[in-house]
C-alpha cells in the first residue's frame, strides 16, 4: 500500500516535470515566432524611406539655420463631400 502511494507521487512528479518542459518549449517557440514576425513587419513597413527623407530634410534645415516653411494659408479647407481614405505611398 505504501509502495503504491510512492509510485503515484513519482508519476505525478514526472508528469509535472514533463509539463514544465513543454511550457518552456512553448515559451521558446513563441519568442522565436515573435522575433521573426517583428523582423518581417519592420522590413515591410511601407513608406519607410519617405520618413527617413523627411527627417533628413529637417536635420539639414536645422543644421543650416534655415526654417522649414509650412503650408500656405487656405490650403486646407473643408469639403461638403464624403471623406476619402487614402493609403499607400506615392510610387
Amino acid at each position: 500500500m505504501v509502495q503504491d502511494r510512492i509510485e503515484a507521487i513519482e508519476q505525478r512528479d514526472h508528469g509535472l516535470e514533463k509539463l514544465g518542459d513543454l511550457t518552456r518549449a512553448c515559451l521558446f517557440v513563441a519568442t522565436a515566432l515573435l522575433a521573426a514576425f517583428s523582423v518581417i513587419a519592420a522590413v515591410t513597413i511601407p513608406g519607410q524611406s519617405q520618413a527617413t527623407a523627411s527627417t533628413s530634410a529637417t536635420a539639414q534645415a536645422a543644421d543650416s539655420g534655415q526654417r522649414l516653411q509650412g503650408l500656405p494659408r487656405g490650403s486646407l479647407h473643408r469639403s461638403a463631400g464624403r471623406p476619402v481614405a487614402v493609403s499607400g505611398g506615392s510610387h
